[in-house]
């Protein structure tokens, strides 16, 4: 069936052994030849429609010209083939006005609706198809399947053809799976597949109708059924190995697979399917094959095979306008290389997702704009013609009654008037509207980034947090008791040779401290990197063992707690306790602070910290942040919490820092 949005047609035979460009000539050809031949009217009429439909797509101005030729046979009161012209006509215009194709079939049905033929049934089940594709094209799917089930398959029905019930069927499926729809989508492929058992030679719309009731059965998670749908599209393919639906049939089966954790079953049919794609220059179904090779690699954890994959699948979106794929691929290569560790070339690649979703709300502003500035340009012409009109009855009229012609003129003047006033004060709102509604967008793009990147920084201070408890356990249970275990064998053997010798070995008691000393140390790193009072005991006491842990003979720390809760998720009683260490770090290492109090309290959800100092202070305005790395750091940390940050300090009068995270509620 011609010109349907979602049911494919093929051109099984000749196309591969000819080459397009030999394969039309041969088919004009060949249809001008009978054309040429035949005598009767009616039967030219049809070839010359059926020539107008092959040009339809390719060369408008021959499509027209063979309908011409067509309708110069026509004989006297005919409205079948009236009809026909009107539905052949419609599909010239398919692609390039929407509004005149509609036009042209409801032309044809208006002829058609009087003959009671299986032929008409045939013609009106497509018209009605057709017209029900262009309303899906303007965004109104709910009346295409209207139309599929009220016109087209009673026609259809009608005329005999369960084929075309079946692909009747099929988009009404489609239609329903595009929108998330499945379980009704399956009903609607099962009445298809249901149509199409009688028929012994339907080997291709079986197979298409197998393969897409499949893809909606893995998309609803039925992998059952999808396992008996793939079953029989196989029995199909094996009777038409050379169909060019077979590329989505290995892909259809390869995403069973994968779901199925089968990989090397999903990696053998999605290569299969690749290289039938590439020999048929598919290069749409080659690029979503690659893409669902990448996404069995990622499966298989081997990111590097899996990047090279979405960078080939990427190069088929590179010249095109289609920006979902582009996203998607963009998307999925920053999180690929985020997983290799390629931090720079994975925001790089997030960078560039959200270029392309901006590009996309600005793709979306400048087609309602051009619709606008039509329906304006439409409102114009429409005044110009009504003020020709105008004109025209007044230079009638004027013969008869110059005083009437006055009153007439003025009133049409002062209505055009009014109505271009309206009109452009209309236009104009909707200009501002549409600024504002792109100023909104830009907002929640920049919030988008912002989002995105915060996420970015969180993954790579969970990653450090991950690494520093790492180490830390390493080092305490794996050196630290490596050292212990030292130390203690040496003391067994002093304690053995002391029995032997007059005076004790000063130096191996040496080596013994020291190796005590080491043991503190390494301890002690452990401690700073993952202290085991915060695993082990909560916040709380972990703060106040770190507030005495640096207090010493020159400066004092108080920690002072209020209503401060234990029940908080680990990874924000880490983030909290890095951000009291950094702080007391930097009030330590710059302040010169003799006292420090350090200060936490809960209260209605919000988490609040205070440090103080009586250090030498610094003024904010003369700071220079490039050497402020540990601010920096603080400032991420809280921003990731989603928290305020403020610093208040004065030279001479010391700092205090205040922070206000914000809790989620349990």
């Amino acid at each position: 069936m011609k010109k349907l949005l979602f049911f494919p047609l093929y051109f099984l035979f000749g196309f591969h052994a000819f080459g397009q460009g030999n394969y039309e000539v041969f088919y004009t050809d060949s249809l001008l030849n009978q054309a040429e031949k035949v005598n009767s009217d009616s039967a030219k009429i049809i070839l010359y429609f059926q020539l107008s439909d092959f040009w339809s797509e390719r060369d408008t101005s021959k499509a027209f010209s063979y309908l011409k030729l067509a309708k110069h046979h026509f004989p006297k009161h005919t409205e079948y083939f009236q009809g026909l012209f009107h539905f052949y006509n419609a599909g010239i215009y398919f692609d390039r006005e929407i509004n005149k194709g509609m036009e042209e079939y409801m032309e044809a049905e208006k002829y058609l609706k009087r003959i009671h033929s299986k032929t008409a049934y045939t013609y009106r089940s497509k018209l009605w198809n057709n017209y029900g594709a262009l309303l899906q094209r303007l965004d109104r799917e709910e009346e295409y399947i209207e139309i599929l089930l009220e016109y087209s398959i009673p026609f259809a029905q009608k005329a005999g053809d369960s084929i075309m019930v079946a692909n009747d069927y099929q988009n009404i499926a489609l239609v329903l799976m595009n929108t998330t729809d499945y379980s009704k989508a399956a009903e609607y492929y099962q009445k298809a597949i249901e149509s199409l058992e009688s028929f012994n030679l339907a080997h291709e719309e079986k197979l298409t109708a197998y393969v897409n009731a499949a893809k909606n059965a893995i998309y609803s998670r039925n992998f059952e059924k999808a396992k008996i749908y793939l079953d029989q599209a196989r029995i199909q393919l094996a009777l038409i190995p050379h169909s060019l639906y077979a590329p989505v049939y290995y892909s259809s089966a390869g995403t069973f697979y994968r779901h199925e954790d089968k990989l090397d079953s999903a990696m053998v049919n999605l290569e299969k399917g690749l290289q039938l794609a590439q020999a048929s220059s598919d290069f749409r179904t080659e690029s979503a094959i690659l893409f669902e090779k990448y996404l069995v690699y990622k499966k298989m954890g081997d990111f590097k095979a899996g990047k090279e994959m979405l960078l080939q699948a990427q190069k088929f979106n590179l010249n095109t306008a289609n920006l979902h794929d582009q996203r998607l691929h963009t998307r999925e290569l920053a999180y690929t290389d985020s997983k290799l560790g390629n931090y720079r070339e994975a925001f790089d690649w997030l960078d560039r997702y959200v270029m392309l979703t901006d590009s996309a709300f600005e793709e979306d502003s400048e087609i309602k704009i051009l619709e606008l500035e039509k329906k304006y340009k439409t409102i114009e012409k429409d005044n110009e013609i009504l003020q020709l009109k105008s004109e025209n009855q007044q230079q009638e009229l004027e013969l008869e009654k110059n005083k009437f012609t006055i009153v007439l003129l003025l009133s049409v003047t002062l209505i055009g008037i009014l109505t271009t006033f309206f009109g452009l004060t209309l236009y104009r709102s909707k200009q501002r509207t549409i600024k504002q509604n792109q100023l909104l967008h830009k907002q929640e793009l920049k919030s988008l980034k912002q989002k995105e990147q915060l996420k970015v920084y969180n993954a790579m201070l969970q990653g450090q947090e991950q690494e520093r408890n790492r180490i830390a356990r390493d080092l305490h249970d794996g050196l630290g008791g490596m050292l212990s275990g030292v130390k203690l064998k040496l003391s067994s053997i002093v304690s053995k040779e002391s029995y032997h010798l007059t005076q004790p070995d000063m130096e191996i008691y040496k080596v013994i401290h020291q190796l005590d000393q080491s043991v503190a140390e390494l301890r002690r790193i452990a401690r700073n990197m993952m202290p085991e009072s915060l695993i082990y005991t909560g916040l709380r006491p972990a703060l106040q063992d770190l507030c005495n842990y640096l207090t010493s003979d020159k400066t004092s720390i108080t920690f002072e707690a209020y209503n401060l809760g234990d029940h908080h998720e680990q990874s924000l009683q880490i983030s909290i306790y890095r951000i009291v260490q950094e702080l007391l770090n930097n009030a330590l290492k710059h302040a010169e602070a003799r006292n420090i109090l350090v200060q936490c309290s809960e209260n209605e959800n919000t988490l609040y910290i205070t440090v103080e100092d009586d250090g030498k202070g610094f003024d904010p305005s003369q700071h220079d942040h490039s050497q402020g790395i540990g601010l920096s750091n603080i400032k991420n940390r809280v921003q990731v919490l989603q928290g305020t940050f403020e610093i208040s300090s004065k030279l001479g009068e010391g700092t205090t820092c205040n922070i206000e995270i914000l809790l989620n509620e349990k």
